[in-house]
């Protein structure tokens, strides 16, 4: 059969997404440069293939009036069409921050500048937390970080469990939390530089620090361990585990606006009244290539997917389409900036806004299709595959044969294993298709689970789990399990079924109480979530 291959696309599939939604999706896309050119807008591919099932997460939007209200899940290839509806409103959103593929909800920042969780399986949103934090940051949606009024870090948990607070030596300015569970505290010193203290929560031991010039903004690259702290004409940062600072960059020019990879190894650097960018490579702390735009850019949007960068130009209302494979202009689209709008959609084309209308282009700025008064909505892109039908026995208890049901005072090896959390926590709203087998084997001591039929008594609660990691690769999973250690508690490896594939969960619990599991994951001294039930 004959394929077309729309530009930039890359085939692949993602199964489960355990940090920032397109974290994973990114790494595809990027590789480790960030260099592999697009596609030729009709390149035709001959391919032999057969008809592929559905897999991997579905591409996905939120809607929601930009004055707040109820909000709905269209697919991003039929933006008109309805598939779900909140039962609660939602404020009037200022931007995003992540979305919890595990939990299935958005964490945004309102209006007023509170966090606030959209919950996809519940139809909820969360009211403001009791704690008042500025700065919102997160890269998973589940751990929101911010600083408090007297210059401490608070992250919050999408559980009730007490916020965790450090206070660094110096007043915290930002934060900036990393996909491996750590975060890079900045802080304004007394010397008029900037401190930087990395430490993974919820320990307050700092792992690493480092000084540098006084900046006004950062910029933090989505996969990668490097972080960049912009200041006048000059680049400073620190990259790696050791936060090893890398030699400054300095510009002509007022530095204007800096966007990075999702791979953090190139920025493109915009200055105040030049047309071009600057093409920074981590390996070279000159410019190594010069995009030539038709004027001066005053800010910049990355794709997630790192194919293409967006430029706003200094006057007018447009936005101008650079491929990131090829570091040129493909095109120019009409459209207002929001903190929402322009976006790079999954498939490569580009949401603008032409109010009162949301208008659809390729790369070219050739338009596909418009959503008619679509700009009246805040629009949020999620890959998730939770609104998929859902196999009932997916929520039915297990037993183990010849055994009774295990409490909190059981070793690791003998507590109740689930193929997924209890069904209490979980809307009507349904996961995912493909169901579990009859039994589940827990690879890391031999155990087997047999599925039974509810029974009417059954319901309540099933406990709280520390979950630590959710893997594609068995030997990974038990090598994470291996070296986890709470108060003597060794975690176990929980496999289930999810979209036809095998998932590998690290887990340790159940615990009568969350204070227990939260209890324990801090003793295990690593990134940890707690869900009520099995994971």
């Amino acid at each position: 059969m004959t394929v077309r291959r729309p530009v930039g696309i890359v085939r692949g599939t993602v199964l489960r997404l355990a940090v920032p939604m397109l974290a994973a999706v990114a790494i595809v896309a990027c590789g480790g440069s960030d260099r592999a050119a697009p596609a030729t807008p009709h390149e035709v591919v001959t391919v032999a293939v057969a008809r592929p099932t559905a897999v991997g997460p579905d591409a996905l939007l939120l809607r929601v009036a930009r004055a707040g209200g109820v909000v709905r899940v269209v697919r991003f290839a039929h933006p008109d069409s309805e598939i779900w509806t909140s039962t609660a409103k939602a404020p009037s959103i200022a931007r995003v921050l992540a979305f919890d593929d595990n939990e299935g909800s958005v964490a945004v920042v309102d209006a007023k500048g509170a966090l606030r969780r959209i919950g996809l399986r519940s139809g909820d949103v969360s009211p403001p937390p009791t704690i008042k934090v500025t700065g919102l940051a997160s890269v998973d949606g589940s751990a929101v970080y911010g600083v408090t009024a007297d210059g401490a870090v608070a992250r919050l948990l999408t559980t009730d469990a007490t916020p965790w607070t450090f206070h660094p030596p110096d007043a915290a300015r930002e934060v900036a939390p990393r996909a491996d569970g750590t975060v890079i505290v900045v802080t304004a010193t007394a010397a008029g530089g900037s401190g930087l203290y990395h430490l993974r929560p919820p320990e307050s031991r700092i792992l690493d620090s480092a000084d540098l010039p006084a900046a006004e903004r950062l910029v933090r690259s989505q996969l990668g361990d490097r972080l960049y702290l912009i200041g006048g004409t000059s680049i400073n940062g620190v990259g790696g585990r050791a936060m090893t600072p890398f030699p400054p960059i300095t510009f002509p020019r007022r530095i204007q606006a800096v966007a990075a990879t999702p791979s953090g190894d190139r920025l493109y650097v915009a200055l105040d009244s030049t047309t071009g960018l600057q093409v920074i490579d981590r390996y070279n702390p000159q410019a190594t290539a010069i995009v030539d735009l038709p004027g001066a850019a005053i800010s910049l949007r990355m794709d997630p997917l790192g194919r293409y960068l967006l430029a706003r130009p200094a006057s007018g209302d447009s936005a101008w389409i650079v491929a990131v494979g090829t570091d040129r202009v493909t095109g120019t689209v009409a459209t207002s900036w929001t903190a929402d709008l322009p976006f790079v959609g999954a498939d490569g084309t580009i949401a603008a806004n032409v109010y009162p209308d949301v208008a659809f282009v390729d790369s070219t700025g050739t338009a596909l299709r418009t959503v008619a008064n679509g700009a009246k909505d805040f629009w949020i892109a999620i890959q998730w595959n939770g609104f998929r039908p859902r196999a009932p026995g997916l929520d039915q208890p297990v037993t183990f044969p010849g055994g009774g049901a295990a409490d909190s005072t059981d070793t690791i090896a003998e507590l109740i294993l689930k193929s997924e959390r209890d069904s209490t926590n979980r809307s009507s709203r349904p996961n995912v298709a493909a169901p579990l087998p009859s039994t589940v084997t827990d690879t890391a001591h031999g155990a087997i689970a047999t599925r039974v039929p509810p029974s009417p008594q059954s319901g309540g609660s099933a406990g709280y789990v520390v979950q630590f990691a959710s893997v594609l690769n068995p030997s990974s999973a038990r090598s994470t399990a291996d070296r986890i250690s709470a108060n003597g508690l060794k975690p176990r490896v929980v496999p289930s079924v999810e979209a036809g594939t095998t998932v590998y969960h690290v887990v340790l619990g159940p615990f009568p109480t969350r204070a227990a599991a939260d209890a324990a994951g801090r003793a295990a001294h690593q990134q940890y979530w707690i869900y009520q039930g099995a994971p």
